[in-house]
């Protein structure tokens, strides 16, 4: 398969908000007990209760933020119910997922837990069965400087220094009936927003708000309407079934890329038309493939593929939370007896973390297409996403194709590469994976043919890969 990706450095799509490469953790299934904290008396290697493989396998994405408690859990949660000492905690029964919550990891390890992963906190406030105060003391107790009640509390239990959480989601998908205290349309859900936002602002103004939003246009110019100039980002979650065909699962993130676009162009409709101020962009807080616990190579390449749309999408996405980070949907799969290991789509994110510029530059291909019957349209064998930084561009490239390597030529206008480098991950076949037997079936391998010639770079993709080029001039 013949290919020609074309490089133009002279060409910005706009500034990488490198948030888009988010990670998201629930109380849900064994995400948190299990995978995140076991305990600080668990036999599994541990800091501070916090499970010390799966602590180290997240720092090394280098994930920028991580939404938390959920999900579902948050419209159930009660926040006061996860601080001070653990053995006085309450035990509650979880409304949402319809459970024991022992409430071991709350706020305070949350935190915790973020800094040693060297990665910003983002808090979802219950808006189903909570109240605006109560999301308002949640803001005082992680922010507060001052000696108010919730600020000395904070102290009382060892952190004298305010947390700084600067994003907080008000709700999740309050559209559904399946969400304890869902609203009845947007209109309802906008006026719950005001309310939270209005007290969670007066304890500090510097936050930054995600409100609840959707793929329904009605939904959505409702939330814009009543609720725009009191929210900075405006949600939407989507999931992929992964028991589609090979080749439709990779053409779904063309589809992704349509609908977010979509939704962006609602918001700036609706700015326009209400006179909204606010610079409201989008939070893809949750998106994944709906498939088992070990996901294979054809879901890394669907994985690679959203990320590549969503720095396409720079412009309009700020922010994006994979979901989940372990044991659910997930990156890293843990068992209580210590055993460990990550999903194709782990690696993934790793590779991802080792080459991303500031700067979206334009990009074309010129490579062979198939045609997709769920999103009737050709689609290209070949994806590519270029960013810069200083003297360096980064390449992400991905060959849809299950079959064919293909011969890449790419090239460049207002940059003269000087060295290149060729990380990929491909695995035998799309449904390779890694196991507890084999955790490293699939693992990240560096290319060896690869040529400059001038403005020119010459190199072969294997079948269904996922390929990172780091070029410096």
């Amino acid at each position: 398969m013949k290919v020609e990706v074309f490089v133009d450095a002279t060409a910005s799509l706009g500034t990488l908000d490198r948030r888009v490469y988010g990670q998201f953790i629930e109380h849900l299934g064994r995400c948190i007990y299990g995978g995140i904290w076991v305990g600080e008396r668990s036999k599994i290697p541990n800091i501070k209760g916090f499970r010390k493989d799966v602590l180290e396998a997240v720092r090394a994405i280098r994930p920028p933020i991580v939404r938390w408690p959920g999900g579902n859990f948050a419209s159930a949660y009660h926040w006061e119910d996860g601080i001070g000492p653990r053995e006085k905690r309450p035990r509650r029964f979880d409304l949402a997922w319809k459970v024991e919550e022992p409430n071991e990891f709350g706020t305070d390890e949350f935190i915790e837990w973020c800094r040693l992963v060297n990665t910003e906190p983002f808090i979802v406030v219950n808006a189903g069965n909570g109240t605006p105060e109560e999301a308002a003391r949640w803001v005082e107790y992680c922010n507060s400087k001052g000696d108010t009640y919730y600020a000395q509390l904070r102290k009382k239990y060892g952190h004298s220094e305010p947390y700084n959480v600067r994003l907080w989601g008000i709700g999740n998908e309050l559209y559904g009936r399946w969400q304890v205290g869902f609203c009845i349309d947007g209109e309802e859900c906008a006026r719950r927003t005001i309310e939270f936002a209005n007290e969670m602002k007066r304890i500090d103004p510097e936050i930054e708000l995600v409100g609840v939003g959707c793929e329904d246009p009605e939904w959505n110019l409702d939330m814009l309407k009543i609720a725009g100039g009191y929210i900075d980002y405006l949600s939407v979650h989507i999931y992929i079934r992964g028991d589609k065909p090979y080749r439709e699962l990779v053409a779904s993130p063309t589809d992704i890329e349509d609908r977010l676009k979509g939704v962006f162009y609602l918001i700036k409709v609706a700015r326009r038309k209400w006179k909204i101020r606010k610079d409201i962009k989008i939070a893809f807080d949750e998106w994944n493939v709906w498939s088992s616990e070990a996901t294979c190579i054809k879901e890394a390449i669907f994985t690679a593929l959203v990320l590549n749309s969503l720095q396409r999408l720079c412009n309009a996405v700020a922010i994006a939370c994979f979901a989940q980070t372990v044991n659910v949907l997930p990156l890293i799969v843990t068992r209580d007896d210590g055993s460990m290991f990550v999903n194709p789509q782990y690696l993934v994110f790793k590779l991802y973390s080792q080459g991303i510029g500031n700067e979206v530059l334009k990009v074309t291909v010129d490579a062979p297409s198939y045609y997709s019957k769920e999103i009737a349209r050709p689609t290209c064998f070949i994806d590519a996403s270029a960013t810069m930084r200083e003297d360096a561009i980064y390449i992400h490239v991905i060959n849809r194709n299950e079959e064919e390597e293909a011969e890449c030529r790419i090239k460049f206008r207002g940059f003269m590469p000087v060295a290149a480098r060729h990380l990929y991950i491909s695995g035998r076949s799309i449904n390779d994976r890694n196991t507890f037997d084999e955790p490293n079936n699939v693992s990240i391998e560096e290319g060896k043919d690869i040529s400059i010639k001038g403005y020119e770079i010459i190199l072969k993709l294997p079948p269904h890969s996922v390929n990172l080029l780091s070029v410096r001039r």
